[in-house]
């Protein structure tokens, strides 16, 4: 599929799921919600924010696509196995215009895909803030705090900071 197509696609997804939010109901309802919500958006915005800011940085991309994740490379072998089962939406950026991007460009586009994922967490607990009452939120900034965890152990083993780290040439 075309890059711009699956990234358009990717936002218009999570902007419908957004959406659904101050229609949810408080306790187990919104807690099942705030769990999907949290995982869609730490997904669903991380290949378009690498598509955006490579695109801004003169770093074009030939195709999105389903394929497997890094994360079987960081965990154990027992989890692991089971990791490279999950499918993923890949961005496959255009070697030649990836090859002339400076250290810095390349960097902060593979660097892009964390901060926003991360960043999504984060917006969802704000988000869950102003439509539910604070004991319910509590568990949005939990799971926004919890996929900050994972994400500051993952991404410089086997993900997106690993790779900025290498086009850094650091």
């Amino acid at each position: 599929m075309r890059p711009a197509l699956g990234a358009s696609l990717e936002l218009a997804a999570l902007a419908l799921i957004f959406s659904l939010a101050p229609a949810v109901p408080g306790g187990v309802v919104f807690a099942i919600y705030i769990l999907l919500a949290e995982f869609a958006a730490t997904f669903l915005i991380h290949c378009p924010a690498h598509y955006a800011v490579g695109m801004a940085l003169g770093i074009r991309f030939t195709e999105m696509r389903a394929g497997r994740t890094t994360l079987a490379r960081a965990l154990p072998p027992r989890f692991g196995r089971y990791a490279r089962l999950m499918p993923i939406l890949t961005l496959r950026a255009d070697r030649p215009s990836l090859a002339k991007a400076s250290r810095g460009r390349a960097s902060a586009m593979f660097a892009s895909g964390t901060v926003a994922s991360t960043s999504a967490a984060f917006l969802v607990a704000g988000g869950s803030t102003l439509v539910q009452p604070l004991l319910y939120a509590s568990f949005a900034w939990a799971l926004a705090l919890l996929y900050l965890a994972f994400d500051l152990w993952f991404s410089p083993r086997g993900g997106d900071l690993r790779r900025a780290k290498a086009a850094s040439g650091r």
